[in-house]
């Protein structure tokens, strides 16, 4: 529980990308032989994504700097009694007391310690929540260990209702006459889903390009000879929207939601969609065609969503729901 890069991380508080995959690549050869590690098959990028998903932090990438966020809780849309889980920051002191506190009142309150399913990598932090008998004892609890956190309204309510909508993005856009860079790129395909090389004659296009010197991404967003730098999240929703596809998936009964694997939710949204249980979704291959998706198409299933929340990503990402069974 104390040697993760959470743990690690909290300890320094901010850190460059660089000196992250420094920190990161020591953990690994500290923990595992140069074979397990090729196994782990979980890159730097997917370590920060998922940080990012849980709310434990911030990557600043223009600037290429991470902020591990203050610890606080966040109230869960579970069902049954009460549950918070642990975002932000942490620190062995800090779970020490917890545990403490917890054991004292183990007939109201009790400490949840969860491996992350879809994470095969024991350098993830556990998922830590918390359940007591009312939210009054929550509170009480947060108290002691003096931990902030909302306890009134689950905080991917907030964070999705709070989240700017594809027509804000698009309104924000600036729009400016650029000559193309001679770089390598790749253009948004949006009836395959993902980016690829290939000659785009549409007016309005999401291409992203590598700087050969310093191998920085840059996205932007044509609209014929002119173009708006815009983030990656967004711009494949942006793009999308024009075309109306649909591709949200949502099982009312067993509370899921999907998209495919290669249209990741903007940050904001995956969060409030991780949030919904503290866990980082899991994917998997759908086995017949679902109404845009063919057969096999890989997506990433969130559980414990409730249908407000689905309905209120559906609406900031400006595409309907398809129901159907995950």
């Amino acid at each position: 529980m104390f040697d993760d890069i959470l743990t690690v991380l909290s300890v320094i508080g901010s850190i460059k990308l660089e000196k992250f995959r420094e920190v990161y690549d020591t953990l690994l050869k500290h923990r595992f032989n140069e074979d397990e590690q090729q196994r782990l098959l979980y890159s730097h990028n997917d370590v920060l994504r998922d940080l990012e998903a849980l709310g434990h932090c911030e990557v600043d990438y223009s600037n290429r700097k991470i902020y591990i966020c203050p610890p606080s809780f966040a109230l869960l849309p579970s069902r049954g009694l009460p549950r918070i889980v642990l975002a932000g920051g942490r620190s062995e002191k800090m779970l020490k007391r917890l545990m403490k506190l917890v054991n004292k009142n183990s007939d109201k309150v009790s400490v949840i310690l969860s491996d992350h399913l879809s994470v095969k990598n024991p350098l993830f932090p556990q998922t830590i929540c918390i359940e007591a008998k009312s939210i009054g004892i929550l509170k009480q609890v947060t108290e002691r260990i003096g931990i902030e956190g909302n306890l009134e309204i689950p905080a991917s309510w907030c964070l999705s209702i709070a989240s700017p909508s594809v027509n804000d993005i698009s309104k924000s856009l600036v729009y400016s006459e650029l000559v193309e860079p001679n770089w390598k790129k790749a253009v948004f395909c949006y009836e395959r889903l993902y980016f690829r090389q290939f000659e785009c004659s549409d007016e309005i296009k999401l291409v992203k390009y590598k700087n050969p010197i310093s191998q920085q991404q840059y996205t932007w967003i044509w609209n014929g000879n002119a173009a708006a730098t815009i983030d990656r999240g967004w711009g494949r929703y942006v793009i999308l929207n024009n075309h109306k596809s649909r591709m949200l998936l949502f099982d009312q009964v067993k509370q899921r939601f999907a998209i495919p694997s290669t249209m990741p939710l903007p940050k904001q949204l995956a969060r409030a969609a991780t949030l919904c249980t503290g866990f980082l979704p899991r994917k998997k291959a759908i086995r017949k065609q679902i109404g845009y998706l063919p057969r096999e198409t890989n997506i990433t299933v969130y559980e414990g969503v409730t249908e407000f929340i689905a309905l209120e990503i559906s609406k900031k990402l400006g595409l309907d729901l398809l129901e159907t069974n995950l």
